[in-house]
């Protein structure tokens, strides 16, 4: 499958430089580490420096997905999501998803949340400490007629699955190294999205963010938002919405379904780095044009990993080059472990 096509340089808008070159270093195979890929088959072992894979988490059952995978800090276990399949209920249907820790070699795989509500969705989840995990749970309500969807950030007790409330509207984010800020993307009515930062002991409902990417950089949306593992910088995906869009009628859903093939990909995104503390604009450094792409830094900042519909890439940030190291996985997640 093709990577999505259309797009063009930035008039007004991010600064689209340092561009990759196309002839970059493979990576180096000592201390490359590992990536674990989700995709149709369930959650994948990639060794980076031999570039062999291997099954390490399959569905629990047909017809199931298992998505997000992340490891906790000490290596020692694995949070992700799984999809069961839809079930129909009388004239109900619910095709909400669920928590599941296990592992960090796939065993002793059991949920800690489970969806409570019909179509409830649960998503992202990554460690915050050995007992929390932080993730965005996606609920729909109806009130006078009118759906309405939520995207609530929070935290979620390993040991009893008892939930707390942090942010609402955010539709993306990731952790700090050491666990102490949140980088989201904020759903702003009427603005489009924002990629803010806060303090996590600051994360309640109603707080206000420090804004490190706004509309007038004509970035949208902002997938996997991630830090560097210095804290430096935050690498995203995002579309430039100052070039090409896809044809409406086949924009994908945001990710918080299972991973159905479209006919054709939806907004053709890049990847691009930003100062963590702001002030700076955000660069392009990998021009992929990729339906969903999904990210993650390697262990000393040099490399960032993308899965992404066309291929798994290897984004060399000290050449500028871009290396197609794997098969890429329709809407796929990535994580990388040493």
């Amino acid at each position: 499958m093709t990577a999505c096509g259309g797009g063009s340089s930035p008039s007004g808008g991010a600064s689209n430089t340092p561009l990759p070159g196309s002839s970059p270093r493979p990576a180096e195979a000592k201390g490359a580490g590992k990536l674990l890929i989700a995709g149709p088959d369930g959650i994948a072992e990639f060794d980076v420096g031999s570039k062999s894979s291997k099954p390490l988490i399959k569905p629990p059952q047909d017809n199931s997905y298992v998505l997000d995978p992340d490891v906790s800090a000490d290596g020692a276990m694995v949070a992700f999501v799984v999809q069961p399949p839809p079930k129909v209920t009388g004239k109900n249907y619910d095709a909400g998803s669920d928590v599941w820790v296990a592992n960090r070699d796939g065993s002793g795989q059991r949920a800690v949340f489970t969806h409570d509500t019909p179509n409830q969705l649960v998503r992202f989840p990554q460690w915050e400490d050995a007992g929390h995990l932080i993730a965005i749970v996606q609920e729909i309500g109806t009130t006078g007629g009118n759906t309405s969807v939520t995207y609530t950030l929070e935290r979620i007790d390993v040991a009893s699955g008892q939930r707390e409330h942090l942010l609402e509207n955010v539709l993306a984010f990731g952790l700090s190294p050491d666990r102490k800020t949140v980088v989201y993307a904020k759903l702003l009515p009427g603005t489009g999205e924002t990629l803010e930062t806060m303090p996590l002991a600051s994360a309640k409902v109603g707080a206000t963010g420090n804004v490190i990417v706004g509309p007038d950089e004509n970035l949208a949306p902002f997938n996997a938002p991630r830090y560097s593992p210095d804290g430096t910088k935050i690498a995203f995906a995002s579309a430039d919405q100052t070039g090409a869009r896809a044809d409406q009628r086949y924009v994908t859903a945001r990710g918080f379904a299972p991973p159905q093939r479209p006919p054709l990909d939806g907004l053709p995104e890049d990847i691009w780095t930003v100062p963590a503390a702001g002030g700076g604009r955000p660069q392009r450094v990998a021009d992929l044009k990729e339906d969903l792409p999904w990210l993650t830094w390697n262990g000393d900042g040099t490399r960032i990993y993308v899965i992404g519909s066309a291929a798994l890439y290897d984004v060399n940030l000290n050449s500028g080059g871009v290396a197609h190291i794997g098969e890429g996985a329709f809407h796929g997640q990535v994580t990388w472990t040493p």
